[in-house]
Parts: structure tokens; sequence; C-alpha cells
């Protein structure tokens, strides 16, 4: 799946990919493995806690794009010239941005988990407000153009793969592991989007993370809501009927907001 939505990034639309790496990916496998583990009640209680989680990932986002860019704006500010091996440079930016962005999520997450919040319908709305506040904000990021798609290689593919199974597959399990209320916090871990941005921005830049962030409001607005549906519809229909109807709703919410802001989000 992330190394699909990096390729949609480099090869059709990074403001598709943008979405496609906020939707409830981690989160459905989370919440999943912890009701199969300890039960649908266990889960629906940490579904509670995963749109706080994903406002989180908001302000990771965010302040990733600030870090990748502050190491240019040092550079700029201080008259150095900029360095012969680009890579070296990239990967500055990027442990720029993994750094500003994690101190925000955790620092985020450490306060909110001192609240006490019962109802799943009361973390959608703090999700859905900061959705449209990020959105407005992240407005504000760098638009790319879409050079003519290069090959990828099949060795590139493998990588990409292993590199987000592996971020995907630690953070599910650490969820688990925890609390319901830890485990519904790290439930919207960026597991998935900071591989993507980490691909992403060695091969083509942070023109390229940025453009991709812009449109992650609209993905995470649809991970919440399935988080609710999960909070909802797990202890009356059970693991299966509560997950597929889960995923049907977040279909029916995403499509009509991706049609109803399709004119806005390529203008994006």
């Amino acid at each position: 799946m992330i190394t699909s939505i990096t390729i949609i990034a480099e090869k059709k639309s990074p403001k598709i990919a943008g979405i496609m790496m906020s939707l409830p990916i981690i989160t459905f496998l989370s919440l999943l493995f912890m009701a199969i583990s300890q039960g649908a009640d266990f889960s629906s209680k940490a579904a509670i806690w995963n749109p706080i989680g994903a406002i989180a990932d908001l302000v990771y986002m965010g302040l990733f794009a600030v870090g990748i860019g502050l190491p240019g704006y040092i550079q700029k500010n201080t008259g150095r010239r900029e360095g012969k091996n680009g890579n070296i440079e990239k990967i500055i930016e990027i442990l720029a941005g993994l750094l500003f962005g994690f101190a925000g999520y955790f620092l985020f997450i450490l306060i909110f988990s001192k609240f006490q919040i019962a109802s799943g319908w009361i973390s959608l709305a703090y999700l859905w407000i900061s959705a449209i506040v990020f959105y407005v904000l992240f407005k504000r990021l760098k638009e790319i153009k879409l050079e003519k798609p290069k090959l990828v290689s099949a060795k590139e593919i493998i990588f990409r793969g292993l590199f987000g199974g592996g971020v995907v597959a630690a953070v599910v399990i650490l969820g688990d592991s925890a609390g319901h209320m830890w485990g519904g916090l790290f439930s919207s871990f960026p597991g998935t989007i900071t591989p993507v941005l980490v691909l992403l921005h060695l091969k083509n830049g942070k023109d390229m993370s940025c453009c991709v962030i812009k449109s992650a409001p609209i993905g995470l607005s649809g991970t919440g809501l399935y988080s609710c549906m999960v909070w909802l519809l797990y202890p009356v229909y059970g693991i299966v009927m509560g997950t597929l109807a889960s995923y049907l709703v977040v279909f029916v919410f995403l499509f009509a907001l991706f049609f109803g802001l399709k004119g806005k989000v390529e203008e994006m």
C-alpha cells in the first residue's frame, strides 16, 4: 500500500496520495488486532481516542513541513553555499522534519492523555474542527508540477515495501501492548504517513513532501469517522460486520467530501 501511494504521488497526483496516506490503514489494523486479541469492547473503547491521535498526526505533519525547511532557511540566512551532495542535504532535512514532527506529536499526545473523553462523537468533533484549520494552513505550502514520470526500479519498490511494512507492523504491535487509551492514541500513529514522506523526500525533495501533506486533512477526517463507527458498531455487530459497516460509511463520506471539494483540491 505504501509503495502504491508513493508511486501515485510521483506519477499521478500528490493530492490523491496525500488523502490515501491518511486513510485508516494503521487504524484498521490496530483496532482489528486489538479486537481479536483483547475483545471487541476493548477495541471500541480504544477507538474513542483515535481521532485525538489523528489530530496529533496533523501536528506532526505541520511540524515536519517546518523542520524540512529549516536547514535551507539557516543556510540561506547564514550565507552558506549549497552542498554538492544533494542526498546528504535531503537526509538532514528529513532528520530535522522527523525531530520537529515527533517532538510535537508526542507532546500533544502526552497533554491530551490527561483529559477524560468518554464519547467518540466528541473526539470526532475535535478532529474535524482541527482538520479544517490545518486544511487552511496547509494550503500555504508550496505547490509543485509533476515532471515526466521516471521508471521505478524493482529494487526501489521492494525497499519501499519493506520499509513501510516494517513501520506498520511495529506500530500495530505497540498499540496492542498498551491499555485501551494508549492503544487508541497510537492506533493513529503516523506509521503510514512517515514512510511515505521519507521515501518521497529522498527521491523528489521537500517540495513533494509538502505537496502530499496539503490534502492529508481530508483523509484523516475519514480515519476519525472510521474509528467513531468502530466505537459504535463493534459492541453491537461484532468485529467482521462492524469493520465492513465502518469502512462503508467512510467510503461514502470520503466520496461525497472528495467530489464536493474536487475543484478546491485541484487548486491547492
